[in-house]
């Protein structure tokens, strides 16, 4: 049965209500082709999506991306469904607009890279690491134990206490995003769900990485803006893992 989308706002309330025991939970689902449980690490936005989200930038400067975090009501008891409880939407944020509005809902990707990656290839070769610590922060989450999933969303310094809501890329950050999207054909954005050390300045140790596929297609030339951080692998696609969370920060 297909699930009924809810809004940003929805989700979002649903994730700060969720108790904190339960939030380990959220992070898997079933995968009906492999007939196993999966814990989740990829969200996708398509080519549609990726249409979408151009269309609401239209060659605009003046806008950030913000990743909000969300949940979808259901029982965590019960078994696994096949899509998972927790959602992440993509959000086109400018200084005027609603800070819940107009996200885009992205989806859970089965059988991305780190999904499969170390079932596949076991060996650390030249390109281990070939995004240097967007990498690291992805494996970190795979190797978390699934009793301790709720703490990277948990403030351990600063917020003490405090559960994340969203997680906002700078301008500079946000244009990078933007140009290797428009310059990639293969028009595909994935976050990845990773985990990282919480400082003073972040006090989250949760780390969205966004993945830009295709943004340096073989032979070409890459620019980015000044202060952007994005780094690329040998296949051409770019990898993001700087961005400020709220609390305590705000867009």
């Amino acid at each position: 049965m297909t699930r009924k989308n809810i809004s940003v706002a929805e989700a979002a309330e649903h994730w700060q209500r969720c108790r904190q025991e339960d939030l380990p939970r959220v992070f898997y689902a079933y995968d009906e082709d492999e007939q196993q449980s999966e814990r989740v690490v990829t969200y996708r936005l398509g080519e549609e999506g990726v249409q979408q989200l151009i269309e609401q930038i239209d060659g605009s400067k003046d806008f950030k991306f913000v990743v909000h975090l969300g949940l979808y009501p259901q029982d965590l008891s019960a078994p696994l469904t096949n899509d998972p409880a927790f959602a992440l939407y993509l959000q086109v944020y400018r200084k005027d607009a609603d800070r819940r509005e107009d996200g885009l809902e992205l989806a859970w990707a089965r059988n991305s890279r780190f999904s499969s990656f170390m079932e596949t290839d076991v060996n650390s070769g030249i390109n281990a690491i070939p995004a240097a610590s967007a990498y690291l922060f992805v494996h970190s989450w795979l190797e978390m134990a699934e009793s301790a999933l709720d703490r990277p969303f948990t403030a351990a310094t600063r917020v003490m206490g405090q559960r994340v809501k969203a997680f906002i890329f700078s301008a500079e950050e946000s244009q990078s995003i933007y140009q290797d999207i428009l310059n990639s054909p293969k028009k595909q954005l994935d976050v990845h769900l990773g985990n990282g050390l919480a400082v003073w300045e972040h006090p989250f140790s949760f780390r969205p990485v966004v993945e830009v596929a295709g943004a340096v297609v073989k032979g070409g030339t890459r620019t980015t803006p000044m202060n952007a951080t994005g780094l690329t692998d040998n296949d051409g696609n770019s990898y993001y893992d700087f961005s400020m969370p709220e609390p305590p920060g705000r867009p």
